[in-house]
């Protein structure tokens, strides 16, 4: 208990205080804000932000965090303020156990200022300026050069399992700080403030993905072999490789991003501390349920002391009863190499069935594996702030890995013709209709998406279905149908609008060329399948012959619009119709006052444009895309011929004009109704305030 004296001392400080300032001392960490970075406080005072998230990076690299403080005006410059660091366990659950060295440490009175080249850099605080905490994570947190593992209270060093740091696997590769400032005068504390930091130590990351492949997927092949009493064709021949392969590379995409948000104040990811944990959780969450589903058969996977800390740690108690050990037994079953049989084509060491068993491994891998991301959200907490743009990063560094690991992912490949290597890679269904290929090819793959299409869309799929339970639940959030739509990916931009993959890429602070393992075919055609589906349910099109619709659809041209990106406006010449097959599109007309007024809203199927191409009119109003769509472009070239040969068409093709022109005018005079029963309204309200 503190001494009565001591209490007199710290009321007598206080009230000189007050006396100075006219108000009480006061030190507050100023709070972590989403979209804001702590360097920002040198250029727009008041708009920085304290970070949440820091990392212990591999390398030369060293990550340095930031806390932001405020200590009241006018007596800042009479108060000294300490700092204290303590580390509380991945989860903040421990008691505090302070770092060495930082247990009572002076914090001098630093803040971000501009520096000469326009960069924000530290210099001493000046009266009313935010101050700053420094804290470097591989210098402070780690046993090195500023302290000895021996100094660390035992209640931390006895979850180590892998090394001699507090960052171990028995700790989830993290430690959730506790940082305390407290404000003295003259050593008495007058005032105080705490925050918590999370800390991850980047170098472990990934290694248990790494784990699976070398201590898993690597043995199993040779036992595969040698049961075959085959060679060992190599691990890349596994049916569990290409997963692995692309997901460890889409881990290390995205931890990019991270990286450069964090560590570099990059300003890809608003809150990069969300994605940290998710896939923190995520890596943890299913090399625990692998571990579990085949330790019987192939032996534990995880050292004693990994096994003691998994099963007695209170931090992986809700990892414990997430996991899906049963699941992945399932998927586990579908690891059977294809070694070589009669009747099958070779493709390199194993049977051109092993293509078909990767593909079904895959999607099996990927169904649990988003399981296990649902509890990974749940675990990591509620965003609803960027989880949309997040996601849609992620799922296009899924892609980036997609692309670029095709080649070492499918080595089979190098044994194929080029065509057929072509049709694997990237047939889509309803395309390359006129490409021969081998009866053994063709009737392996059948008419089903190849490699890229595949893979994409299903790690579109399956993020869309993931965040949708997500912001069921309340922990996450998306505008519009879907939270990943198909206008957003780079596979969409590649192969129907090349010139928007640079955008994307800036947009993900990438280059502008993407990185493609095998390139497009020069004779790729357009899904034409896909578009004569499309063009079989539109009014306008529907009697048309399937030969007459086949030939539009092998014509159309596909354009993919960003949000708000306008497809026709008004009173601009048109010779094009467009086919809508993704998004939604708002249709507006421009008012004599110059507004614009929104008068219809269409969706997938929609036809917009073809009063302009059937009249050689203006167009009659303005066409944009609500948050993104996909279009194809009809022109003159091609629809013109089909209305000669067919006369009665122009009949029908009037009537449903003006039918639509029709409903549209009712919706305009509906809302003009409206519009002046407000006015009187309005007037009215008017008129009762005079009297």
């Amino acid at each position: 208990m503190e001494h009565p004296a001591g209490k007199a001392e710290v009321l007598r400080r206080v009230a000189d205080a007050l006396e100075r300032s006219l108000e009480p001392v006061q030190c507050r960490i100023v709070p972590f804000v989403p979209g804001r970075r702590p360097a920002d406080e040198a250029t727009h005072p008041g708009f920085g932000s304290s970070a949440d998230v820091a990392l212990v990076l591999p390398g030369e690299e060293q990550d340095r965090a930031f806390l932001l403080y405020e200590v009241q005006d006018g007596v800042a410059d009479e108060i000294e303020v300490r700092a204290r660091v303590s580390f509380t366990g991945p989860d903040g659950s421990l008691a505090p156990v302070p770092v060495p060295g930082w247990d009572d440490r002076a914090a001098p009175p630093l803040a971000f200022v501009t520096g000469a080249d326009g960069a924000a850099r530290m210099a001493e605080a000046e009266p009313g300026r935010r101050r700053v905490l420094p804290l470097t994570p591989a210098r402070d947190l780690l046993p090195g050069a500023e302290w000895a593992w021996d100094d660390l209270d035992a209640s931390i060093r006895d979850g180590a399992t892998d090394g001699a740091d507090p960052f171990t696997f028995g700790h989830l590769f993290c430690q959730r700080l506790r940082v305390e400032l407290e404000a003295l005068d003259a050593g008495v504390p007058l005032a105080g403030a705490q925050a918590s930091l999370l800390v991850c130590d980047l170098r472990r990351c990934g290694s248990l993905y790494e784990r699976l492949l070398e201590r898993l997927v690597v043995p199993d092949t040779e036992r595969q072999a040698a049961a075959a009493n085959t060679v060992d064709p190599g691990v890349s021949y596994h049916p569990w490789f290409p997963v692995l392969k692309i997901g460890a590379d889409k881990a290390a995409l995205y931890t990019r991003a991270v990286i450069q948000d964090i560590a570099f104040a990059g300003q890809h990811l608003s809150d990069p501390g969300w994605l940290v944990r998710v896939g923190l959780y995520l890596e943890f969450l299913t090399f625990l349920g692998i571990c579990e589903a085949v330790k019987d058969e192939v032996g534990d996977l995880l050292s004693p002391a990994e096994r003691a800390a998994f099963e007695e740690q209170p931090w992986f108690a809700d990892i414990r009863a997430s996991i899906d050990p049963a699941a992945w037994r399932e998927v586990w079953e579908l690891r059977r190499i294809q070694f070589p049989r009669r009747g099958t084509p070779r493709t390199g060491p194993v049977s051109a069935l092993n293509l078909v068993a990767k593909r079904k491994a895959t999607l099996g891998f990927l169904h649990v594996h988003h399981d296990d991301l649902k509890h990974a959200i749940r675990l990591a907490g509620a965003n609803h702030h960027n989880a949309q743009e997040t996601w849609q990063r992620v799922f296009r560094d899924a892609e980036r890995a997609v692309l670029r690991n095709v080649a070492a992912a499918f080595p089979e490949l190098e044994s194929v013709s080029p065509p057929a290597r072509d049709f694997i890679l990237w047939h889509r269904k309803g395309r390359f209709e006129h490409l021969r290929l081998p009866g053994a090819v063709s009737s392996l793959l059948a008419d089903q998406d190849g490699l890229y299409g595949s893979a994409c869309v299903q790690y579109r799929e399956s993020m869309n279905e993931v965040a949708d339970w997500a912001k069921a639940r309340g922990l996450m959030d998306h505008t519009g149908r879907q939270c990943v739509p198909r206008q957003v990916s780079l596979l969409e931009a590649h192969v129907n609008q090349p010139a928007r993959v640079a955008l994307l890429q800036h947009h993900d602070g990438y280059g502008p060329d993407l990185e493609v393992g095998a390139e497009l075919p020069e004779t790729y055609q357009r899904p034409a399948a896909e578009i004569e589906a499309l063009l079989a349910g539109v009014p306008i099109l529907a009697r048309l012959t399937p030969g007459e619709r086949r030939s539009l659809a092998r014509a159309a041209r596909p354009l993919t619009l960003g949000p708000t990106e306008r497809l026709v406006v008004q009173g601009e010449p048109g010779g094009s119709l467009f086919v809508l097959a993704d998004g939604e599109v708002e249709v507006m007309l421009r008012q004599d006052d110059g507004k614009d007024l929104l008068v219809d809203t269409m969706g997938k199927g929609a036809v917009v444009g073809e009063m302009s191409l059937l009249t050689g009119e203006p167009r009659t109003a303005t066409v944009r895309a609500l948050e993104g769509a996909v279009v194809y472009e009809i022109g003159a070239e091609q629809y013109g011929p089909i209305l000669r040969a067919h006369p009665e068409f122009v009949d029908v093709l009037a009537r449903l004009m003006v039918d639509r022109l029709r409903k549209r005018r009712l919706r305009l005079d509906a809302r003009e109704a409206e519009r002046q029963h407000a006015a009187i309204a309005r007037q009215i309200r008017r008129m009762l305030g005079r009297a």
